[in-house]
């Protein structure tokens, strides 16, 4: 049997016996005799339990997406079994995917002895000093390729009983007229964004407005009040940073971090593996050949 045949045979198989057991599951109840109380589904000496489906069972659920989740686990089970069935008949020679399972079986505990062995290097901490000294090191990677503003955005229903004291309010440069906002004005907000103490993308914000609300001349004390299909959109712009400029230290700290982090774990492993290496060839455990 050619490699053709052999795989238009296993699909045939495969249809017609998932079909036929999910049928089975789901009309021959007189059949549910042969499990036990907490068993599932059983093909051949592999029984699915109540248990192993709990096990697998995602937190926080509703009702129905627990029924369909259960639904779709029973029958990938079934239908998983039915494959390895079909195709145990007809691949015969499995050297070649036992030594994929050793290699990839390999591969994951190396995997997991270099993280762990990184993770409990000391040199991967990165202190306010090191990513100063980053960012005043790279000027050239701290430009902005699109504006970052710092400002105040709101969306509320345009009946919102609350709308006009928040049109008084959301663009006050006074922190109490913002802490009154955000007490008594805000019930109704659908949205509602804070950030006058950071600076964000401005795309971050333009994203959250409809797009038949021209919004692309952003400034310094920029006001937005716009109504559409019934929803009232407010941005107040206290400060903004044309593209081109140079990012804050603030703006850019998180990604300077994660760039440090990469760098030392990538040194670290190196490290680890020069340090395996050495002692194997010191303790006679590795041989290489000799050097002319």
């Amino acid at each position: 049997m050619t490699p053709t045949e052999i795989t238009t045979t296993i699909r045939a198989a495969i249809v017609a016996g998932a079909l036929g057991a999910l049928t089975a599951i789901a009309a021959c109840s007189d059949r549910g005799g042969d499990l036990g109380p907490n068993d599932l589904a059983r093909i051949g000496t592999e029984t699915l339990t109540r248990a192993d489906l709990a096990r697998s069972m995602p937190s926080g659920l509703s009702a129905a997406d627990s029924t369909a989740f259960a639904d779709a686990f029973v029958n990938n089970w079934i239908t998983d079994r039915l494959i390895m069935q079909v195709a145990a008949r007809h691949i015969r020679n499995t050297d070649e995917i036992d030594r994929r399972v050793e290699q990839y079986r390999r591969d994951l505990i190396i995997w997991e002895y270099r993280r762990m062995a990184v993770n409990a290097d000391t040199a991967l901490a990165i202190s306010d000093a090191d990513a100063h000294a980053y960012y005043d090191a790279h000027p050239e990677l701290m430009k902005l390729d699109s504006p970052m503003v710092r400002g105040i955005y709101i969306k509320m229903e345009s009946d919102a009983e609350a709308l006009a004291e928040v049109r008084s309010l959301y663009a006050s440069p006074d922190r109490n007229d913002i802490d009154r906002l955000e007490k008594v004005g805000l019930k109704g907000a659908i949205h509602y964004d804070y950030f006058r103490d950071q600076w964000i993308p401005a795309r971050q914000i333009i994203d959250k407005i409809p797009r038949e609300i021209k919004t692309t001349d952003l400034r310094k004390g920029y006001k937005l009040d716009a109504d559409i299909d019934g929803f009232t959109y407010l941005l107040s712009v206290s400060d903004i940073l044309p593209a081109g400029e140079t990012i804050p230290f603030e703006a850019a700290e998180h990604h300077i971090r994660e760039t440090l982090e990469a760098i030392r774990r990538t040194e670290a492993d190196a490290r680890i593996r020069r340090r395996l290496l050495d002692e194997a060839l010191e303790s006679g455990l590795l041989t290489l050949p000799a050097k002319h």
